[in-house]
C-alpha cells in the first residue's frame, strides 16, 4: 500500500491523474486476455528465480547475486543454441540447454558462497558485485565472438533455430512452456523447505548456526547445495527467457528480474506457493507498465519506483515483527 501511495505521488507531480494512471495499469495487466498472457510471461522468470531464493533466504544467506546467476545461465545454454545443428533433436537440444543454465547459474553462485564459508566475506558485497562482472562477460561475447555479423554492430547474437525455442504451450499468446518449469520448481522447493530434513536443518542454520553447528548440522555442504540450487534456478531462469521469449543472446534479456524476485519472495514471506500469486501481481505491474507508459506516456520507471518502495517498506516493517514499540514518559 505504501508502494502504490508513493507511486501515485510520483504521478501526480507529473500532472497525471494517479487514479486514471492506476486504472489504466490494471487493465493493461489484467483487462483482457492478451494483457494476462503478457503478465504470465512477465512472471514466469521471477516465478523461478524467487523460487529459489527462497532456498537460501530461509538460511539467512542473503543472495543478491540471482541478476548475474541469471545472465550466466543465458550464457551457458546460449552456447548449445548457438553451436548445435538445426537437426538436432528439440528435446535433446533444450535438455542440454536447460543443464546448461543451471549449472552455468549454479557455478556463479558458488563463488561467494565459497568466499563466505571458507573467509567469511560478506555475502551480500560479493553476490551483489560479480552481478556486474556477469553483466560484463554477457557484453565481451555480444561484442565480441558472438555477435551475429548481419547486425550491424549491434549487441546481438544469431536468431537460435526453432529446435532451441521453448514451445508455446498457448496459441497466439508468447506464454511457453517456463511457465511449467516455474510451477514444478515452486512445488519441488515447498517440499525441500518443509518435508525434508535437508529444510529443516537449512531454517535451523537460518534462526541460529551456532547452535546447528553444535547439533552437528554440516553448515559447509547445506550452505553449498542451497546455494548451487539457488544459482542454478536462477540460471534456468535466464536459459527460458532467451529460448522462450526473446530467441536469441543480446545484452537486453531483463536481468533486473533478478533484483525484481528478491521483493516477490519476501513479499512471499518466503513462502514457495505464494510465490506463484505474488509474482503474477508483480509481473501484472511490470506488464502494465508498458501500457500506460505507450497510452499516457507515463515514464516507465514509475515501476521501478513501486516497486523499491515496496521493498523498502517490506523490509523497514521487519521492525514491528520482531520489537515492540512501547512508548514511556521519560521520568
Amino acid at each position: 500500500m505504501i508502494g502504490l501511495i508513493i507511486g501515485a505521488l510520483v504521478i501526480a507531480s507529473k500532472g497525471t491523474n494517479p487514479f486514471t494512471a492506476y486504472k489504466a495499469l490494471i487493465m493493461g495487466a489484467f483487462g483482457s486476455s492478451y494483457a494476462l498472457s503478457e503478465t504470465l510471461v512477465t512472471a514466469t522468470p521471477l516465478i523461478i528465480i524467487s523460487a529459489g531464493l527462497i532456498m537460501v533466504f530461509n538460511m539467512k544467506f542473503w543472495n543478491i547475486g540471482a541478476y548475474g546467476q541469471y545472465i550466466m545461465g543465458a550464457i551457458f545454454s546460449s552456447f548449445f543454441a548457438l553451436n548445435s545443428a538445426p537437426t538436432t533433436s528439440p528435446f535433446l537440444l533444450l535438455t542440454m540447454m536447460s543443464i546448461a543454465g543451471i549449472i552455468g547459474g549454479a557455478l556463479w553462485a558458488l563463488i561467494p558462497a565459497l568466499l563466505k564459508l571458507v573467509w567469511e566475506v560478506n555475502e551480500v558485497v560479493t553476490t551483489l558485485l560479480l552481478n556486474y562482472v556477469a553483466l560484463f562477460v554477457l557484453k565481451y561475447f555480444m561484442y565480441g565472438p558472438w555477435r551475429d555479423p548481419a547486425s550491424h554492430g549491434f549487441p546481438l547474437s544469431k536468431m537460435f533455430s526453432p529446435n532451441a525455442q521453448l514451445p508455446i504451450i498457448l496459441n497466439h499468446t508468447r506464454i511457453h512452456f517456463g511457465i511449467v518449469f516455474g510451477i514444478i520448481i515452486v512445488l519441488v522447493i515447498y517440499v525441500i523447505i518443509k518435508k525434508t530434513r535437508f529444510g529443516y536443518e537449512n531454517r535451523v542454520i537460518g534462526e541460529n548456526n551456532i547452535a546447528a553447528n553444535y547439533a552437528g548440522i554440516n553448515i559447509f555442504k547445506n550452505t553449498l547445495i542451497a546455494m548451487a540450487v539457488s544459482g542454478g534456478i536462477a540460471g534456468l531462469a535466464g536459459m527460458t527467457q532467451i529460448s522462450g521469449v526473446i530467441h536469441m543472446l543480446q545484452l537486453e534479456i531483463n536481468p533486473n528480474y533478478g533484483y525484481t524476485a528478491i521483493i516477490v519472495a519476501w513479499l512471499a514471506a518466503l513462502n514457495p506457493i505464494a510465490v506463484l500469486v505474488i509474482a503474477i501481481l508483480i509481473g501484472g505491474i511490470e506488464a502494465g507498465g508498458y501500457h500506460i507508459q505507450m497510452i499516457m506516456h507515463v515514464p516507465f520507471g514509475i515501476v521501478g519506483v513501486i516497486e523499491s518502495s515496496i521493498l523498502f517498506a517490506l523490509l523497514g516493517g521487519e521492525i514491528f515483527k520482531t520489537y515492540r514499540i512501547d512508548f514511556r514518559r521519560r521520568r
